[in-house]
This record gives C-alpha cells, structure tokens and sequence, in this order.
C-alpha cells in the first residue's frame, strides 16, 4: 500500500457503497483515513471492515445531506472526532430515468436537492469549519457526462450535474489563494449498480470509442489524482473519465 495520503482525513459521501465505497477504499489504499458520510450506515460492512484492515481510522456519520441543519451538525461531529478534513469527495447522488413530460415536482426537487443542494451545503460547511483554517483542501465533486450532454431521460440530473460543474468552478474561484483546490471528475458509463440494474447501457455503448463501460477503480483513481499534491496547480478543472465519448 502507498502512503501518499498519509496523515490525511478524506470524508467520502455516498459511501457506503457503490462507487462512493470504492473511492473510499482506494483513498485508504493509498494512506487516507475516512469517513463515510451517507443517509445509512453500518459500521460493521465490507467497505468498513476493509479500510481497518489496512490499519487506517475510519468514521461512519449518518447524515441526509438534502437537510442543511443535518449537514452543519455532521460536519461539527466530524471535525470534533478526526480533528480536521482534508479531502472531501462530494460523490452522493441519485440517478432517475424519467421524460421531461412525466417529471413530476416531486422528483424534480429530490434530484436537485441530492445532487446538487447537497453538495452546495457540504462543501460550505467544510470548508468553514476545517478547510480554512487549515489552510488546506482537496474538493472533488463527482458530476456526470450528462452534465455536459445529457441522454434522453434524463434531463433534471443532467441540469444538476452541469449546476456540479459550475459550482465546482466557483469554489475554486472564490477560494482561490486559501489552499482549498475545488475539481470535478464527470464520469460516462461505468460499471455501477444504477448502470447495470437496466439494459439502457447497451444502447449506448456503440458511442463509446473505448468500446466499453468504465471500471468505478477508474474513477476513483482519477478522484486520487486530483487529491495529489503533486497537481495542485489544477483548479476549477473538469476530469472527463468516458472512455473518449467526450473529447474537449
């Protein structure tokens, strides 16, 4: 195991499984101690029990992030427990397949309010109470294709997606000179649950020049890379990982 993050604290949202756990764990790989902040936790899964065995300190919070009062609390009980937050990897989100002309208000407001709101108010509350004072920070926010083209069916989580890009960026202009660096890694079709648990992928994979669905390994790498100080110079960018759907 590497220890490049060593002596850093990484809190991962939407990570007690999916593609947030494998991010999660490969932070922890590479010297990290994390914690994983979703609406459920169990202290005793797969993704918990192997961060400890690699030796590193991992917290679960339980915390609807859509429940800005909620966030400040976590964030509050998270500095207090791991004493400060280096790394925050805003990865929690839905993804519903739904035509403009059935959007219901409903809907429409739980995807924004996780996607996008969420986001918004962790990465306020973190930096307020860690990041600034320390002088440091590592913000990554997990976007989506779809924020830059959207597929059909899925036009308010490609709007919240594109809002992640933009606020992405202005974090990383209104913090500039701080040693906070805000990024974005905006991921095409990968091998994740909500891709596999329908065949819509299959229609879309003639597009991909790769020829296939990205790995979550993949992504969580790319997540790594813009953690690295060795990039700091990287800031308000957008790290496309699609296999060369889009190019720009």
């Amino acid at each position: 195991m590497s220890e490049r993050f060593a002596g850093r604290v990484a809190v991962v949202t939407g990570a007690a499984g999916g593609i947030g756990a494998v991010i999660a764990r490969k932070l922890a790989e590479y010297g990290a101690d994390i914690v994983i902040a979703d609406i459920k936790i169990d202290e005793e899964s797969e993704v918990f029990q192997d961060i400890r065995k690699m030796g590193r300190k991992v917290m679960g919070i339980c915390v609807d992030i859509t429940n800005v009062a909620g966030v400040e609390e976590a964030v509050s009980k998270i500095v207090a427990e791991m004493g400060k937050v280096d790394f925050l990897i805003n990865n929690a989100g839905v993804y519903p397949s739904k035509p403009i002309l059935e959007m219901d208000e409903k809907l429409y407001n739980f995807v924004m309010d996780v996607n996008l709101k969420g986001m918004f108010f962790m990465t306020q509350n973190v930096v307020k109470q860690s990041m600034l004072a320390n002088k440091f920070g590592r913000i990554v926010n997990i976007s989506s294709i779809d924020g830059k083209k959207p597929a059909p069916g899925v036009s308010v989580y490609g709007a919240a997606k594109a809002g992640v890009i933009a606020l992405t960026n202005s974090f990383a202009l209104e913090l500039a000179g701080t040693g906070i660096n805000s990024n974005c890694v905006a991921p095409g079709w990968v091998e994740s649950q909500a891709v596999l648990s329908t065949d819509r992928w299959k229609s879309f994979l003639h597009l991909i020049p790769a020829g296939r669905l990205g790995k979550l390994s993949e992504i969580a790498e790319a997540v790594c890379f813009l953690c690295d100080d060795k990039v700091s110079f990287i800031n308000g960018e957008t790290l496309d990982v699609n296999g060369g759907q889009i190019m720009d």
